[in-house]
């Protein structure tokens, strides 16, 4: 199982019992001592405001969307190579994805889908491998970046509307069911967290339970 989460990060270390409030200061610092790590000349300013009160967005992605669509993505790519029938439960049980991970993607059209799992709503070519402040680690990718790349993915796949994208965010996505259904959700719940946290300007982050 896979959720979205679009607002401050100050809501999203708070979690469901903590007060947002009290991690304002220290997400503040780790930015500022992130945004000094990479060189002025790589990225913009990490910039967003981190207001408690501000609003925290939830997307649920069904249990295998997550996993589906980062490797429709992957098998897009590969037009040799026929796509699974089946979404697995574990992204490292198909070897096509644990070679591409080995080289952390570096080929890849979709390196902000496939390798990220937190995105800042700045506009950056790369991915990058953080610590967080609790001490966890992470993979950045840029939400302008992911945005494109799932239009780009899109166009070249699915070829579906608004409309019809809408529609795939109500469809089961569980571990074991068709790929392609799954994906399809994926796509669909990913998109609209995307928009919500573009809209706003707030950084967005993929959880798995």
């Amino acid at each position: 199982m896979a959720r979205v989460f679009s607002g401050p990060l100050c809501r999203w270390f708070a979690g469901d019992g903590g007060e947002p409030i009290a991690f304002v200061q220290g997400v503040e610092e780790w930015r500022q001592d992130l945004q000094s790590a990479f060189a002025k000349d790589r990225v913009p300013q990490f910039a967003w405001q981190e207001d408690p009160r501000a609003k925290a967005s939830w997307f649920e992605m069904g249990d295998s969307g997550w996993i589906a669509l980062r490797l429709f993505a992957l098998y897009a790519e590969k037009s040799d190579l026929e796509l699974p029938d089946t979404a697995p439960s574990l992204l490292e049980l198909d070897r096509q994805w644990r070679e591409a991970a080995d080289q952390k993607f570096a080929r890849s059209k979709y390196a902000h889908l496939l390798a990220a799992r937190m995105w800042f709503p700045q506009d950056f070519a790369f991915t990058a491998r953080i610590a967080l402040p609790d001490g966890e680690a992470t993979e950045l990718g840029s939400l302008a970046i992911l945005r494109d790349q799932l239009r780009w993915l899109n166009a070249r796949t699915f070829q579906a509307d608004e409309e019809q994208i809408a529609t795939w965010a109500a469809v089961d996505a569980p571990f074991g069911g068709p790929l392609l259904q799954s994906a399809q959700r994926g796509y669909a719940t990913l998109s609209i967290a995307v928009e919500d946290a573009t809209h706003r300007r707030v950084p967005m982050v993929v959880v798995e339970a």
